[in-house]
């Protein structure tokens, strides 16, 4: 297998995301080896990938690139931690692994050549990886919905167990008082 290397994403994560940050070099780096910790091959599909993203920064749009994951598919599952980090399960060996960015080093903000910077330091040097047990309910996995409910209130369906119970009917979040917007 030919080794990747994080800059050959460098194009393909600017473009997409619209800047080049340090954000995007960490996402970059931070898919490839947690790819790498899985074997799998960056640019090939990856059916049995999950990814949980900890931020929904910079970072988010490099993982993409580099692993193909999309939340179109139910392979993202993003946890609002406000940390640089993601887990990357793979449910066919049920292997994780959580790659997180070190808080040290960082670039001066007025740094001009970031990929020089970031050029620096090996992967051990930027990233805290761990080992990690994810378990995966089964409504949370990639597919079909396994279960769909219409709302007792606004009648929307509500997919794989995500409805809430109350006084025996059957409720989205929005209509059990988890709105996050107001109907005019």
């Amino acid at each position: 297998m030919t080794e990747v290397k994080w800059q050959d994403y460098l194009l393909r994560a600017q473009a997409f995301h619209g800047h080049l940050c340090s954000g995007q070099i960490l996402g970059i780096r931070m898919g490839l080896a947690g790819l790498r910790l899985l074997n799998l091959t960056p640019g090939e599909k990856h059916r049995d990938l999950v990814l949980f993203i900890e931020t929904d920064r910079c970072m988010a749009d490099a993982i993409h690139i580099v692993t193909g994951i999309t939340f179109g598919r139910r392979q993202i599952k993003w946890r609002d931690f406000g940390k640089a980090a993601v887990t990357f399960l793979d449910l066919a060996s049920d292997r994780a692994f959580r790659v997180a960015s070190r808080s040290e080093p960082r670039p001066a903000h007025d740094e001009k050549d970031l990929t020089a910077f970031w050029s620096r330091y090996t992967d051990e040097e930027i990233l805290i990886i761990h080992e990690v047990i994810v378990e995966l309910k089964l409504e949370d996995r990639p597919g079909r919905p396994l279960r769909r409910v219409p709302c007792s209130i606004c009648g929307e369906d509500v997919l794989d167990g995500r409805e809430v119970e109350v006084n025996g009917h059957y409720l989205c979040r929005a209509c059990a008082g988890e709105a996050y917007y107001r109907i005019k």
